[in-house]
């Protein structure tokens, strides 16, 4: 079996269109193209019962940490309750996104989002600390296509990675360590929990999905404000400065009378008068020059705060336990197709397949077929058959390697039924 580097587990067809592909292929006749629908609609009724255990035991280890919660307990959890529901989660949770074909975002990976220029022109800071634990799970990656403007004139088409499905689970520490680093006003709850579900995130933007993301200028806008600041400063200093030597030889004029005639202030004449009034009307003018750069400022990082806003209001698609039902659906869809096309595959055999060959009449399929590379996970396929005693090894390669043959689709059928049949005995 090919280890692949650039390609991915999943599989993206839903079960149902990978059965029609199937049927619509013409190696079954109309009776078994029936009973492979037969076959099909059986295995996802046992695998939406397994996987719906699943899906409780993962409502049941968030229980204690749900922030959604609208039911009340009686229960009051220990130190030593918390943390086993939670090592439990964590556990499940992974395991859930494994199933789904989701990969594990590696530091690579995350560095790659710290380093490189935001898409949303965006500068983010993301302090790590913060978390006690963390999981990022990411499934889909495709290229996409922008046209950026360079030096303000000229566009320049540029591809960029787009995770087409991002998982985000973080625990912040509990209080004790913000209060010791004085932090306030903080935008979360120490000590919880959050779970994100997300789509289309670019690569170099992944920070911005974290909870405690802090919004700073980029160089870029650092240099246009206070580029600004000082050739406007400079403009309106050098227009005021007329005024302001004026003001401030009144000013010394009126300092030294007053030391040396005891205290006396002289009056002033139109001309001194009309200098004084000149040199306030720069004060002026250099204050509100500087209010509105101010402004200019905060109405820039409004401008950043609202572009963040946007892109995960439309990116987001679950939140906390709503999160462990989008993600289990699509771990039973994946678990389903995979044991679909490997026992397809082995039907269509006359004399069984080897691991290796199994594996790669399915990935041809999808390549020459339908022109879609995937890396199938034929050991864990192979496994799920054989768990339901849908296939058996009959014999071994000259090279070692195991031969599969699997019972034709009625006594398959008849196994998936014994099989669903059986999960509960309490009518004997």
């Amino acid at each position: 079996m090919a280890d692949y580097g650039d390609r991915e587990r999943f599989i993206p067809f839903r079960k149902s269109e990978i059965v029609e592909l199937i049927c619509e292929q013409g190696s079954l006749s109309p009776e078994d193209q029936q009973k492979f629908r037969s076959f099909c609609k059986l295995l996802e009724s046992i695998y939406h019962f397994e996987f719906h255990k699943k899906l409780e035991e993962l409502k049941e280890s968030y229980a204690p940490f749900n922030p959604d919660r609208d039911t009340v307990t009686t229960r009051e959890y220990s130190r030593e309750d918390i943390r086993a529901h939670e090592d439990k989660l964590l556990e499940r949770f992974e395991e859930i996104l494994n199933d789904a074909n989701y990969e594990q975002l590696g530091e690579d990976d995350l560095a790659y989002a710290m380093e490189h220029e935001s898409l949303f022109k965006i500068s983010l800071f993301v302090d790590f600390d913060d978390f006690d634990r963390q999981l990022i799970f990411w499934r889909g990656m495709q290229d996409e296509k922008l046209n950026l403007k360079k030096w303000l004139v000229r566009k320049i088409e540029t591809a960029f990675p787009v995770y087409d499905r991002v998982a985000l689970l973080i625990k912040f520490k509990d209080a004790e360590y913000f209060e010791a680093k004085k932090r306030k006003d903080l935008k979360f709850e120490p000590g919880s929990m959050i779970i994100k579900l997300f789509k289309e995130i670019p690569k170099a933007d992944m920070e911005m999905l974290f909870p405690n993301t802090q919004v700073r200028m980029k160089l870029k806008d650092k240099l246009v404000i206070s580029g600004g600041i000082l050739g406007g400063g400079i403009a309106v200093f050098l227009k005021a400065s007329a005024g302001l030597i004026a003001m401030a030889s009144v000013l010394w004029f009126l300092t030294r009378s007053f030391v040396l005639t005891g205290g006396e202030i002289p009056k002033l004449g139109p001309g001194e008068i009309s200098a004084m009034v000149g040199g306030g009307s720069a004060l002026a003018a250099i204050g509100v020059f500087v209010v509105k750069q101010w402004n200019s400022y905060k109405n820039r990082k409004i401008q950043f705060m609202k572009a963040l806003g946007d892109n995960l209001y439309f990116k987001n698609l679950d939140n906390n336990a709503g999160v462990f039902h989008h993600i289990t659906d699509a771990a039973e869809e994946e678990e389903c197709k995979e044991a679909m096309l490997a026992y397809y595959f082995l039907i269509r055999a006359e004399k069984g397949l080897s691991t290796l060959a199994l594996n790669d009449e399915i990935e041809k399929w999808f390549e020459t077929g339908h022109g879609i590379q995937i890396d199938f996970e034929i050991k864990d396929a192979l496994r799920k058959l054989k768990e339901l005693e849908l296939c058996k090894i009959v014999g071994q390669t000259p090279d070692g390697s195991d031969i599969w043959d699997t019972p034709k689709l009625d006594d398959a059928l008849k196994q998936l039924d014994y099989v669903w049949d059986n999960y509960f005995q309490y009518n004997q």
